[in-house]
């Protein structure tokens, strides 16, 4: 039941249109569960914002970006969900130390694309 009721609010939210601008909040938000789900001590405390996340990955996906931006922010948005399947794998599985360390990789994947979206002026000047 808890899966059908995730698919269809995912289906209201792919149905929805976010553009550009509207994604900083979206990424505020995702900043915020985050980390309330790196912090969970449990598997079942971990669970909701890990849903959470996938909704929030799933309506920044629905956006539409700059063309020279689309493909890296799609990158990130493919690897963000692969690897929140990995972690809601793990949790379904009861493995609290492999969710975590999919946490840690998600940690990974913003700092690298945070860099790939917004290069510092030595990235720039010298590729």
């Amino acid at each position: 039941m808890k899966k059908v009721i995730l698919t269809v609010a995912m289906a209201v939210l792919l149905s929805l249109s976010v553009s550009a601008s509207e994604l900083k909040p979206i990424m505020k938000e995702m900043k915020m569960t985050f980390k309330e789900a790196a912090s969970a001590q449990s598997i079942e405390a971990m669970q909701t914002p890990v849903a959470k996340l996938e909704t929030l990955v799933a309506q920044a996906k629905a956006g539409s970006y700059p063309p020279e931006k689309a493909d890296t922010f799609m990158e990130g948005f493919d690897k963000l969900a692969v690897t929140l399947d990995e972690i809601e794998t793990a949790l379904s599985q009861g493995d609290l130390d492999q969710a975590k360390q999919g946490m840690r990789q998600i940690d990974a994947l913003r700092e690298e694309y945070h860099d790939k979206r917004n290069p510092s002026i030595w990235q720039r000047l010298f590729g």
